[in-house]
């Protein structure tokens, strides 16, 4: 990873914004019911995979306020963690977009495990599920590709990696 003071400011630009975003509506951010808008944000691993250290410090310090407590700051750290690692190596948007969903089961088995609540693991796992595919894939996809229609845009925050991809598909 590029440690430049560049690089570091971009990681930390992204960790804030995706905890305030998170933070913005707490209501929709944690427990069974999840609507996280900062969701979106995780398409930039797509983009670029330096952007992977940035969103997980990002998920890290907005699950510190998590009703769910240590075990979500570990938990719900690490399910975003493989999501954008799995983002970052993977050539077609619409794919990598999928890959927060699949966190859905990682995240429903803490809730389920914290709350002692098992009959409710398929409830909760299909909700979050369901919102992740709705902000990131529908939501995200969408407001990306008009995103990157501005040149400007792209070489602020996706540098130059970029070209990895030729055309998103």
């Amino acid at each position: 990873m590029n440690l430049s003071k560049q690089n570091l400011t971009r990681q930390a630009i992204v960790a804030a914004l995706y905890a305030v975003l998170t933070w913005a509506i707490p209501a929709l951010s944690y427990g069974p019911i999840q609507f996280r808008l900062s969701e979106v944000m995780t398409l930039l691993a797509f983009f670029n995979p330096q952007y992977v250290v940035g969103l997980t410090v990002g998920c890290a310090l907005s699950n510190i306020i998590s009703s769910l407590g240590m075990i979500d700051i570990v938990v719900g750290t690490f399910a975003t963690f493989c999501a954008v690692t799995a983002m970052s190596k993977i050539k077609n948007i619409w794919i990598a977009s999928l890959m927060p969903a699949f966190s859905a089961f990682i995240i429903a088995a803490e809730i389920v495990i914290v709350t002692k609540e098992p009959a409710a693991y398929f409830a909760i796992a299909g909700q979050i599920f369901l919102s992740e595919l709705i902000i990131v894939t529908g939501l995200g996809v969408v407001l990306f590709k008009m995103m990157m229609k501005n040149q400007r845009f792209n070489d602020l925050v996706m540098g130059r990696d970029i070209q990895r991809l030729g055309t998103v598909k």
